[in-house]
């Protein structure tokens, strides 16, 4: 519908990805603790870590389904083959990478599958023969009416919570030079690769589903570009797949405590199953779905909340380390995105619990933005106390 109007919308949140998982990661660093202890420490309240934990283990178990059944539709695009048996071997093969891998080593086979959707992807992209000013008419800042709560779901999908925490859980033992690095290059690549998927997404007439863009791929570019968008699909699929629950137990065991092992396990294991019985099942949790689309929405923001303060708390990470002014005016301007995100999260939940039909979107996004503002004048003053201090 909008083309390519909306590629500053995904440039925008790449930047967004990379200020909130660099803090994260910094904070541990700095402070040699992973962010579920310090939230621990700095609030005092041992029941917000752990109520952030539930809800973005419980976020992940709901949305497992959805990574294995991306995995298979990417697979399926090329073998016509039973699909509870296809599923069930997605789910073995994520099991064995998380039991047998180390955390560090996982990481780094996900970093090699994610150069393998991008390259994917990206060759797809490049087959399409745009011009560069059609690509350039993405970056005009423009929001085409009716496009507000797409930039807004482009952004909340790309900043998603488990990955702030695996992000301050891999971060140990890094230098913030080292760390900073490696985080703009991963997180600009996958930047590049949602701005690929999107042009990809312009090939197709109609419909928009995974076979319809592959029969739109395999017409107009070719045979061998419907295979690397289904061998893109597919590493998409199963990075999410080994990386939900992955975060899940790294979180878990960072708020419980660094040397109980046996409950970073048991966590991976409890999402992927989770996402395995529904995937075979083909039972929607609605309900399941709901909640976590609720959760989630007020613990983004909370956690965006809780780490820029953090960023900016000399007696935590030290002042060496706390952000700088311009880089707290970006954070307080991606908090304000996040905090509509999280609120419109809220809101669709309800009315969808409770049946109701949707506002007017201006009129939401006024409400939105007004109920947001108390907690903006709270960060704000937050970070004002802890500078001046």
């Amino acid at each position: 519908m909008f083309k390519f109007e909306l590629i500053w919308a995904l440039a925008f949140a790449t930047v967004a990805c990379i200020a909130l998982q660099e803090m994260a990661a910094r904070i541990t660093i700095a402070s040699g603790m992973e962010i579920g202890n310090t939230i621990k420490m700095t609030t005092g309240f041992s029941w917000l870590a752990y109520f952030i934990g539930f809800g973005v283990i419980f976020g992940c178990a709901a949305y497992e389904a959805g990574n294995i059944l991306g995995a298979l539709a990417g697979v399926q695009l090329l073998l016509e083959a039973d699909r509870i048996i296809l599923t069930i071997i997605i789910g073995i093969a994520c099991a064995l990478l998380l039991w047998l891998g180390t955390v560090k080593t996982i990481v780094n086979l996900l970093g090699v599958m994610v150069a393998v959707m991008g390259i994917a992807f990206c060759y797809v992209a490049w087959q399409a023969e745009l011009s560069l000013s059609e690509i350039g008419q993405g970056m005009s800042f423009s929001i085409p009416e009716g496009s507000e709560w797409l930039i807004l779901g482009l952004v909340g999908t790309t900043i998603v919570p488990y990955n702030l925490f695996l992000g301050s859980g891999i971060s140990h033992g890094q230098s913030i030079k080292n760390m900073r690095f490696g985080l703009v290059v991963s997180v600009v690549l996958g930047g590049i690769v949602s701005i690929a998927i999107l042009i990809t997404g312009t090939k197709i007439d109609g419909t928009i589903s995974f076979q319809n863009l592959a029969i739109a791929m395999g017409d107009s570019l070719g045979n061998s570009a419907k295979v690397m968008l289904a061998l893109g699909l597919f590493a998409a699929g199963f990075t999410s797949s080994i990386t939900a629950p992955l975060a899940a137990g790294v979180l878990a065991k960072s708020i419980a405590g660094t040397k109980k092992e046996h409950i970073y396990k048991r966590i991976w294991q409890a999402v992927l199953m989770a996402g395995l019985i529904f995937g075979i099942s083909e039972v929607k949790p609605i309900p399941v779905i709901i909640a976590a689309q609720a959760l989630n929405g007020m613990i983004l923001p909370m956690v965006a909340i809780l780490l820029i303060i953090q960023a900016n708390n000399a007696r935590l990470i030290g002042s060496q380390y706390m952000n700088s002014k311009w880089f707290n005016v970006l954070s307080l301007i991606i908090l304000n995105i996040v905090l509509l995100i999280g609120l419109n999260n809220i809101f669709k939940a309800a009315t969808n619990a409770l049946g109701l039909a949707a506002t007017d979107e201006t009129v939401r996004l006024i409400y939105l933005q007004i109920l947001a503002l108390p907690l903006m004048v709270f960060t704000i003053y937050k970070i004002w106390q802890l500078r001046k201090n």
